[in-house]
This record gives C-alpha cells, sequence and structure tokens, in this order.
C-alpha cells in the first residue's frame, strides 16, 4: 500500500516526510534528502542545522555556530518521525505554534503549501471563473486569459476590513462602475466578496513584510483553491439605489410639466 505523504518546512524549503524510507526529502527535488538516522536524537527531539543556501540539513552545519544567519537550527520533536499516530491536525497546530515561539525552524504543511513554496500561485472562482491570485502584482488574472487582469489596488473594503468589494460582470469577466444616472439593474452583474490578501495568499503577504514565509501559516492557513462570494444585485443597495434616481427623474419631469402649465 503506497505511503500518503506529509510535508515539513525548513525555513522556506518544504520536505516530504517520508517514513518508510526513513527520510526528508526536498519536495520536487528527489536528489536532496537527509535519513533520519544521520539527524541527532536526544531527551525526545531530533536537531540538525539547515543551511539555507544549500537547502540542506545535518548535524555538521550545527557545528558552525548560531551567528551564522545562513544556518537555521532546526529542533524536531520525536514523535514528528517516530509516531505518525500522533500527529492530529490539532497536535500539528501546536507543534506549528510551538515551532514559531520557540524558533524550532520548522512548519509541518500540506502538500498545496509545498507547491506554493515551490511557486505555485493560488487561484479563486470568481462567480463561476478562475482567476490566479497575484498578490505581488496586486491583481487578479484570469487563469485562462492571463492578459485579462482585476486590480486589488484601488478597490473598495468591506466594514470589517477582511473582504474586497466589487461589482462583476460574469459575462465579460471584468469590473463593473455603475452610473449615477443609472434606471435599471444590468444584466450579468453581481456583487463579490474577495478575501483580503492573509486569506489570499498569506506567503506573498509574508515576503511582502520581510517576515519568514510560514510565520502567518499557523494563523492563516494557505489554502489553494478560494471562492469568493457572490451576491445578486437584487440583493444589495443597488436597487434603492435605482429607485431613487427613478424618483428623481419623475420629479425632474413633474417639474417641467409644472412650469410649462405655467
Amino acid at each position: 500500500m503506497e505511503q500518503t505523504l506529509e510535508y515539513i518546512v525548513f525555513g522556506a524549503v518544504p520536505f516530504a516526510i517520508d517514513r518508510k524510507r526513513r527520510e526528508f526529502r526536498q519536495f520536487n527535488r528527489a536528489d536532496n534528502f537527509v535519513r533520519f538516522d544521520n539527524l541527532k536524537k536526544e531527551e525526545g527531539y531530533y536537531s540538525a542545522g539547515f543551511d539555507k543556501n544549500a537547502n540542506y540539513l545535518s548535524i555538521a552545519r550545527l557545528k558552525l555556530g548560531s551567528d551564522n544567519e545562513d544556518i537555521l537550527h532546526v529542533s524536531l520533536p520525536a514523535p514528528i518521525i517516530d509516531s505518525q499516530e500522533l500527529l492530529t491536525d490539532d497536535f500539528k497546530h501546536d507543534l506549528n505554534t510551538l515551532s514559531h515561539n520557540k524558533e524550532w525552524g520548522f512548519y509541518l504543511a500540506d502538500k498545496d503549501t509545498a507547491l506554493r513554496l515551490s511557486g505555485m500561485l493560488p487561484h479563486i472562482d470568481l462567480a463561476g471563473t478562475d482567476f490566479t491570485i497575484d498578490w505581488r502584482l496586486k491583481e487578479l488574472r484570469e487563469t485562462e486569459l492571463p492578459w485579462k487582469n482585476i486590480s486589488l489596488r484601488n478597490m473598495e473594503m468591506s466594514d470589517n476590513g477582511e473582504e474586497y468589494l466589487c461589482f462583476f460582470n460574469t459575462e465579460t469577466h471584468e469590473l463593473f462602475v455603475p452610473d449615477e444616472n443609472l434606471f435599471e439593474l444590468p444584466d450579468n452583474v453581481v456583487v463579490l466578496e474577495i478575501p483580503y490578501e492573509i486569506k489570499l495568499d498569506p506567503v506573498a503577504v509574508a515576503r511582502e513584510c520581510g517576515i519568514g514565509e510560514t510565520d502567518l501559516l499557523t494563523d492563516h492557513p494557505f489554502q489553494m483553491q478560494l471562492a469568493a462570494r457572490v451576491t445578486p444585485l437584487s440583493e444589495t443597495g443597488l436597487s434603492k439605489f435605482i429607485e431613487e434616481n427613478i424618483k428623481k427623474r419623475k420629479d425632474q419631469h413633474d417639474n417641467r410639466g409644472f412650469k410649462r402649465g405655467r
């Protein structure tokens, strides 16, 4: 039976945890691996130094000293290697929290997070159309037509600051800007609520802030596939706006008729 691999990140580099072969193997680079037996074990922990330049984990790197900025000291609680059955989602979360707070140098990840750290960008469904999220450029690109994009730079935010809000044309896949003289609800237009950046791509936000790529993931897990919330125009304030426009137009028409009558 083929084993289901789990993943761990050292620095910003993902590795597969292969317990059958008893090794950490770099994600998408099978020739870079380290045997569990080559790690230092004492008092319930495995330890090694991770060379951020060579992407290599070894005991020898520990001897280079804590002052070397290129060497990350890694401390791994033994259950990560020896007791897979204990690694529930809650326990993984606790270990990741401890690793972040105590600077143990690892993050227990899933495959999507490994893919993101290897360069793959996340995606979001906008009313049935797939867009690629590129927070570095602050834009959403239509995946099948990447020259078509939606900028997030000046998009309105929700009152709680956790969603971007916009009118979206479901046929043209472009933003819709209501005219101030709008008198009827436009066809094929909806309101989208798009998650804010820390939900769209916490890895890219961490890079932008100059912190570790995994520093935000314990509280904001990465998601490869997201979906914007879609609201029909009939359930928004645009209907009332149109009603007010129609009333203003009627009042103006009545006033002109009254003046002509005099």
